[in-house]
């Protein structure tokens, strides 16, 4: 597949980020499929990378911690409960689905397994 370049001064990529951060975690999208999108986390943590290569290196470290934004986590559960493939996934599927809703932010393991554990309790009560 070919392969293309953008060439993005800061406040482009600025722009980039913002606009990717309204379209996965609008909680009433047009686009249902954009949240957890393989294809638009893997674009996003790209231009996670980018801006954390900036000079501004150590604010965009702080910003993109999950730990640090409860709100986008939130909104990213909210987004997964949408996700038919969910309840007929197995545990290192429903990471994988719960990486990509999480997408651009940094977590470590133990957050992971936090939000995988709420999401199926929320399918479990869902059903009882």
């Amino acid at each position: 597949m070919e392969e293309f370049n953008l060439k993005l001064d800061y406040y482009e990529l600025l722009s980039l980020h913002k606009a990717l951060l309204e379209a996965k975690f609008n909680t009433d999208p047009d686009n249902e499929l954009v949240s957890g999108s393989p294809l638009v986390a893997k674009t996003y943590i790209q231009v996670r990378d980018l801006l954390m290569k900036s000079d501004k290196s150590e604010q965009w470290k702080e910003w993109f911690q999950l730990k640090n934004r409860p709100d986008y986590r939130e909104r990213a559960i909210i987004r997964m409960k949408r996700c038919d493939r969910w309840s007929k996934s197995s545990c290192d599927e429903k990471k994988k689905i719960a990486g990509d809703f999480l997408a651009p932010f940094l977590y470590d393991e133990e957050e992971l397994i936090e939000v995988v554990t709420e999401m199926d309790k929320s399918y479990y009560d869902k059903e009882n």
